[in-house]
């Protein structure tokens, strides 16, 4: 028995137009496997297309411009309803109306709250115009735009070599490693691949209208094409006399982890949203690096025995103490000024990996979200159309 509505009342239209004989196969072709008909199918897929298209960054750079204008033009109106509403608020202030203060409250926050939405627009559209004047001159000069995915895709490579290296350079003792993987071959590798990425960054420089933007934005792509050498390798030959910078150049390779991994996070950017989670582990690296610092002038004065008695052993548990809270283990602070610096960063870190986890949720459930507005945006469809029923009802 057929159900009303959906493919199958479909299947009995189409049965009845064309007679009882027709095949399972005429039906089958006019409806596809999944009862869908083809032509509807087509339709959507040319509806998405054309949705797909409007993205920023297929966009061209002119209607970028334009857009860019009109959120001007708003704001511009949005001033001028500013002024109008401080007229409005000064003459009720003249007449003593107790009422405008309210008002002022009110008009303020809508006010406020309209500037950001068109402010942070206006940058984004900026950004949108920057970049696709960037990527339109590189491929240009590459050829296609295929050859920019494969750099891209090189580089996104390298990245994850370097970083690889990095941390096993800083976590494998020296006696445990493989024979291939001495520190004076990690730094050649890290070298040649800073090269790569220099010439990367200069190479997008010179591509770029605003070279303001790209210190910006890609700032950390240059500081992660600088190499750092081994902190050992600095005692050899006409270096000896920087040795004492040995520990400085150990920390450095340290934190140039992290810029890598920014950087890594940076080119994510282009395929999911992470803008949130990037501004997350920017303050969570900088309150580690700020934690490190001051624990270790406040309490690492015991020296090399102590469990923060340098400046990676500092770093590794300010890490600790952002991320899970748990210095106790490695070092319980015995200074008034040292436990003040493990409250706050526990509290830091608490809302560090709060939001982190929030917005990495939200990029796993974006569709089950966006399933159930779909759904809400139907159900109210529907309620209006009963609604206007029983209107009719009543006028007849």
């Amino acid at each position: 028995m057929l159900r009303r509505g959906g493919s199958w009342a479909f299947v009995a239209r189409y049965t009845t137009a064309r007679g009882a004989s027709a095949s399972g196969l005429e039906i089958y072709q006019a409806t596809g496997p999944k009862g869908i008909s083809m032509a509807d199918r087509d339709n959507l897929h040319a509806s998405l297309e054309r949705l797909d298209a409007i993205h920023p960054t297929k966009l061209p750079v002119d209607t970028l411009k334009e857009l860019q204008t009109s959120v001007r033009a708003q704001f511009a109106a949005l001033a001028e309803r500013a002024r109008a509403s401080a007229d409005k608020a000064t003459a009720a202030l003249d007449e003593s109306d107790p009422q405008v203060l309210g008002f002022v409250v009110a008009e303020t926050a809508r006010l406020r709250s309209q500037e950001e939405v068109l402010d942070d627009l206006d940058s984004q559209l900026d950004d949108h115009i920057q970049r696709n004047i960037i990527q339109a001159r590189m491929i240009e000069r590459l050829g296609s735009a295929k050859r920019v995915v494969l750099m891209e895709g090189f580089v996104m490579c390298l990245v994850v070599v370097v970083l690889g290296l990095l941390v096993y350079d800083l976590g494998v003792p020296t006696t445990d490693r493989l024979s291939w993987l001495s520190r004076w071959n990690i730094f050649l590798i890290d070298a040649v691949c800073c090269a790569v990425f220099m010439a990367e960054f200069l190479f997008r420089l010179s591509c770029a209208d605003s070279k303001r933007y790209v210190w910006r934005h890609h700032w950390v792509d240059f500081v992660t094409s600088i190499p750092v050498p081994d902190a050992q390798m600095v005692r050899f030959g006409r270096f000896a006399r920087l040795a004492r910078f040995a520990r400085l150049a150990r920390f450095l390779r340290f934190v140039r982890v992290f810029f890598i991994l920014w950087r890594g996070m940076d080119k994510l950017q282009d395929v999911v949203d992470v803008k949130m989670m990037k501004k997350t582990v920017r303050w969570a690296v900088a309150a580690t690096v700020i934690g490190a610092l001051l624990i270790y002038r406040l309490e690492g004065w015991e020296g090399e025995d102590s469990p923060v008695g340098n400046m990676m052993l500092a770093m590794w548990w300010s890490f600790t103490t952002v991320l899970t809270g748990g210095f106790g283990d490695i070092h319980n602070p015995v200074s008034i000024a040292g436990q003040v610096l493990t409250g706050v960063l526990v509290v830091t870190g608490m809302v560090f990996v709060g939001v982190f986890t929030a917005t990495l949720t939200s990029l796993f459930v974006g569709e089950q979200s966006e399933e159930l507005e779909r759904l809400q945006d139907e159900l109210g469809e529907k309620i209006d159309r009963v609604a206007r029923r029983v209107d009719e009802l009543g006028r007849s």
